[in-house]
């Protein structure tokens, strides 16, 4: 089942790659390539029409699939991280020792991981390309909550009554020890520390978080609604400005401060648009950086977990879940190469 969890966050960074190349890497392939031919100029020329050519061919296919692929790994997530939550709580664990039972526990906040990073991922690049909405939105602010309950029931290593039940259970063969094994509740020489995958997924989740609120806010300043709230408050404020000019004589001062503060924003809004376009670009190029540390950090805290993780995972068996697990991302991948091959 983990193969569908790399499967996951490899989709999300290889759309992220491909709309980078449509949108900035064409560009500037194409720029280089005819600078020293054609001239500056006429390499700017170039360049801007093949990445025309690639936002209008192009990313419109990926975005579509992406669109798909962004719901899928939603529902996928609920379900998995309400069958965590039910399993953590109630127990059903089977671990065979402390050891499994602790590396199921580190299991379970990687789970949560992939609950929100990819899915904020996926979103923020649907937002920039100007097609997210309200509804992937709200599916996906869903997603990251029940994603943070998850890990925040496994911050701490607190076993159900139920799982420390069957360890006490598990038979062994010291007789003088009342037929079990009393090194049930010992752990293995290559301890997991939960600690490490807790404060991943503390700091990650957060950052989602922050993420979150910022497109939602962006979604909020550039909808119908608000621009008919703003523009309501703008007649308000014009009605009110001959009010304002009356009470300039009789409290100069403090009137002349509040002016000063009132056109703040007025300064603020005659940016021009190139310099708007620049300080945007800065912005999701930081957090683009900050989104590729952050799934650095998830790849190497599951690397760990696997190379350190004592019997978690079992036979290569194929069951009903793991197919499940592998089928869920195929749809949007075949939509996207039908999409590409199929006009």
């Amino acid at each position: 089942i983990y193969t569908s969890y790399w499967m996951q966050n490899g989709i999300a960074l290889v759309a992220f790659a491909l709309l980078r190349l449509f949108d900035f890497w064409v560009y500037y392939a194409t720029f280089l390539l005819f600078c020293c031919v054609s001239g500056s100029a006429k390499a700017k020329g170039k360049a801007e029409k093949a990445r025309q050519m690639g936002l209008r061919y192009r990313v419109p296919n990926l975005i579509s699939a992406l669109f798909e692929f962004q719901k899928a790994q939603c529902f996928f997530m609920i379900a998995v991280q309400a069958a965590a939550i039910i399993i953590v709580q109630g127990g059903g664990f089977q671990a065979k020792n402390l050891q499994q039972l602790s590396n199921s526990y580190s299991a379970i906040t990687l789970i949560a991981i992939c609950g929100y990073l990819p899915v904020v991922f996926t979103l923020l690049n649907l937002h920039g390309a100007g097609k997210s909405s309200w509804y992937i939105i709200a599916l996906s602010t869903t997603t990251v909550m029940v994603s943070g309950v998850t890990a925040f029931l496994t911050r701490k290593f607190k076993p159900s009554p139920n799982d420390l039940r069957c360890l006490r259970n598990i038979p062994g063969s010291w007789t003088s020890c009342g037929g079990k094994n009393p090194t049930t509740f010992c752990m293995g020489p290559h301890t997991v520390d939960p600690f490490d995958y807790v404060g991943g997924a503390k700091h990650i989740f957060i950052f989602c978080i922050v993420i979150l609120v910022f497109i939602m806010s962006d979604k909020l300043r550039t909808s119908h609604l608000y621009h008919m709230a703003r523009h309501k408050i703008q007649n308000s404020k014009s009605s009110k400005s001959k009010d304002l000019k009356s009470a300039r004589r009789r409290i100069p001062s403090q009137l002349s401060a509040l002016s000063k503060l009132a056109t703040i924003p007025e300064r603020y809004s005659s940016l021009d648009v190139t310099r708007k376009r620049a300080l945007g670009n800065l912005l999701y190029g930081c957090i683009w950086i900050a989104f590729l540390f952050f799934y650095c950090r998830a790849i190497y805290l599951l690397s760990k977990w696997i190379n350190h993780q004592s019997g978690v995972i079992g036979p290569s068996s194929w069951t009903f879940g793991q197919i499940v697990g592998i089928t869920i991302w195929a749809p949007s991948l075949i939509q996207y190469l039908y999409l590409e091959t199929g006009e």
